[in-house]
């Protein structure tokens, strides 16, 4: 353990090897088992793969090699780490124009891409401000570890609170509507209620023209989610033909799965999927991996959920956890 003083250099840098594992995580998923690829929804960079991957690698080379790198290196990696930070600050622009054309809805104005590129932008002019000669790097100590671990942790949560509550409502074949506790009573659940609520909305306002209920058999009642979504949406004058059930939609990866080999057998080939904020990066970015077009539609909560911040929580870990092995 060094007693030199923690830097918000330090920091930044810390936080560019956290993105730089990210990014090399990715790299690794996507070579053994694609589609594994999630970087599109973090970073800014070319659709040919050709193109994609190694420049990747090479942002990823720059972030993890830092002050480390020979001059020459510094300087090639500084002006990647522009270009990039351009590129994030472009996807930005395309943000702020879909809100302005009114194509997507959110109280969260400020986009991941916008942090991203302030972020890469920040890692480049460091490495531009380096010293000409051979830099002495700072030593690195349990600090600069729990930033990176930090930061890591809280990708999810940043994804979660910048486009988990965009909206991309727009004409689709299906909502796919994700379940929730149902009470002892035969009732759903705030959260539930909410889910299957903004569904029959999207419904009335003829952006689909089916819904899929999604969830499981209560063990504590017997009850089945995928009946009592399909029981509320049906009373609020969604006909019972239009409604599909899912009820071994067990857990997000089980609803995808199922909904996806549903969507192949009644030839649908699009989907907006509705859950809660929180919710929403999970489920797209397991729905783009299934190959499926979804489109995420967060629930309107008619009030906060009692255990929201646990939500929130759990949420974090499942994504890792879905990243990871799902």
């Amino acid at each position: 353990m060094t007693s030199s003083a923690f830097t918000r250099r330090d920091a930044l840098r810390a936080t560019g090897v956290a993105v730089g594992l990210f990014i090399v995580a990715n790299l690794v998923g996507q070579a053994l088992r694609p589609p594994f690829d999630t970087l599109g929804s973090w970073v800014s960079l070319p659709d040919s793969p050709a193109l994609r991957y190694p420049l990747a690698g090479l942002t990823a080379a720059a972030l993890l090699g830092g002050t480390r790198l020979p001059v020459r290196l510094r300087r090639a990696a500084s002006v990647l780490l522009s270009v990039v930070a351009a590129g994030a600050l472009a996807d930005a622009g395309a943000f702020y124009l879909a809100l302005a054309r009114g194509t997507i809805r959110t109280p969260a104005i400020l986009p991941a891409s916008l942090l991203v590129a302030a972020l890469f932008a920040a890692l480049a002019l460091d490495l531009r401000r380096l010293p000409s000669g051979p830099a002495a790097p700072r030593p690195r100590d349990a600090r600069s570890a729990l930033v990176a671990a930090l930061v890591l942790l809280a990708l999810p949560l940043v994804r979660m609170v910048t486009f988990g509550p965009t909206r991309y409502d727009r004409p689709a074949d299906c909502a796919v509507v994700f379940g929730a506790r149902v009470w002892n009573d035969g009732t759903p659940s705030d959260a539930l209620a909410d889910r299957v609520d903004e569904a029959v909305h999207l419904y009335q306002r003829g952006l689909v023209k089916h819904l899929v209920m999604s969830g499981g058999v209560e063990p504590e009642n017997g009850l089945s989610e995928a009946e009592v979504m399909r029981a509320r949406a049906v009373a609020a004058g969604v006909p019972s033909e239009a409604v599909l059930l899912d009820e071994a939609g067990v857990d997000t990866a089980s609803t995808v799965r199922n909904t996806a080999r549903l969507m192949r057998r009644e030839a649908l080939g699009s989907a907006l999927v509705v859950s809660h904020y929180y919710h929403e990066p999970r489920a797209k970015m397991l729905f783009d991996r299934a190959g499926v077009r979804a489109y995420t539609v967060p629930a309107t909560m008619h009030r906060r959920l009692f255990k929201e911040p646990y939500f929130l929580a759990r949420e974090v870990a499942a994504y890792w956890h879905s990243f990871a092995l799902e």
